[in-house]
C-alpha cells in the first residue's frame, strides 16, 4: 500500500533528468509584511514508496488556518497535482494568509494517516531608516 515517507513545503519542487527531486526554498516559516495576503505559489514535494506500477493513488490535500478554518486557493487551478513513480508534486497559487499563526498543511493518500506540515506565519515590520540629508 502507498504511504508518504517524507514531505516539504517550498517555492518550488522539479525532477531533473536523473529523476531527483530538486525542492528549491524549502519553507518552515513564512515572515509576511502585513496581513491578509495571498501567497503567489507554494509547493509540497512528496516522496511516496511502496507504489506499485499502475497501482492507483487517492490523493487528499487541504490546508487550516489558525483558526481551524480551512482555506483554499480561490482560482480554479489554484491546485495543481503531479504524480510521478515515486513522488508527488502539488502546486498551490494565491494561497490565502489571513492572519498570524500556524497554517497546517495536510496530505494525504487513501486511508493511511496524513502527513502533516505546519508552518508558522508571522508579521514582521518594515525597519525603519533614518532620513538622511
Amino acid at each position: 500500500m502507498p504511504r508518504i515517507a517524507a514531505a516539504h513545503l517550498c517555492e518550488l519542487a522539479f525532477l531533473d533528468n536523473c529523476d531527483r527531486l530538486c525542492p528549491v526554498g524549502v519553507t518552515t516559516r513564512l515572515p509576511v509584511p502585513t496581513l491578509p495576503l495571498a501567497v503567489n505559489q507554494l509547493m509540497i514535494a512528496a516522496h511516496v514508496v511502496d507504489v506499485r506500477p499502475g497501482e492507483r493513488i487517492d490523493l487528499g490535500v487541504s490546508i487550516e488556518m489558525p483558526n481551524g478554518l480551512s482555506t483554499s486557493p480561490e482560482q480554479p487551478d489554484g491546485i495543481q497535482v503531479t504524480i510521478y513513480p515515486e513522488y508527488v508534486l502539488i502546486t498551490l497559487r494565491q494561497i490565502p494568509l489571513l492572519e498570524e499563526g500556524v497554517y497546517r498543511f495536510t496530505i494525504a493518500l487513501g486511508d493511511q494517516e496524513p502527513t502533516v506540515i505546519d508552518v508558522p506565519v508571522l508579521r514582521v515590520s518594515q525597519p525603519a531608516f533614518a532620513d538622511v540629508h
